[in-house]
């Protein structure tokens, strides 16, 4: 009876410390994540879904004068992801974009957006998210108040 009971015994801690799953190496967040253009979409399996937000950021613009950042394609439009406002003045702060035709727009320039700075206040530094879509074969423009403000266009 008392080598039943050992034998047992024995077999529930033989079985106790053996493992009843299959381990693996555990993933670190960059081994999931990361990924280069290069090994494409389908290196992570079959069905991932892979989204990014692929645009240009134009020149900085920092004068008076409207400045095209962004020329007018022949066919189709630009999309304006957004705005990055590097610096502004206080109290006078300034940011016109604008969309027209001929050199810096000047053929019927149609403002999208104007940013003026209160009294006191300065413009929001950084990027500012707009997403607008320019009219069809239209170029994109900026003008700031002047060189105290500097501004580019996020566009695609």
């Amino acid at each position: 009876m008392r080598r039943i009971f050992i034998a047992v015994l024995l077999g529930v801690l033989f079985l106790a410390s053996s493992p009843l799953w299959v381990t693996h190496a555990q993933e670190v967040w960059q081994q999931v994540i990361l990924n280069t253009l290069e090994k494409g979409a389908k290196a992570k399996g079959v069905s991932v879904l892979q989204v990014g937000e692929v645009s240009t950021l134009s020149s900085a613009v920092a004068s008076a004068t409207r400045a095209e950042v962004v020329a007018a394609p022949t066919a189709g439009s630009i999309y304006l992801r957004g705005i990055w406002i590097e610096k502004a003045a206080t109290s006078a702060g300034l940011v016109t974009v604008s969309y027209g035709t001929g050199t810096n727009c000047a053929t019927s320039p149609t403002t999208i957006l104007s940013l003026a700075a209160a009294t006191g206040q300065i413009l929001p530094f950084g990027y500012q998210p707009i997403g607008i879509q320019v009219p069809a074969t239209k170029a994109l423009c900026l003008v700031t108040e002047g060189s105290d403000t500097s501004v580019r266009a996020l566009a695609q």
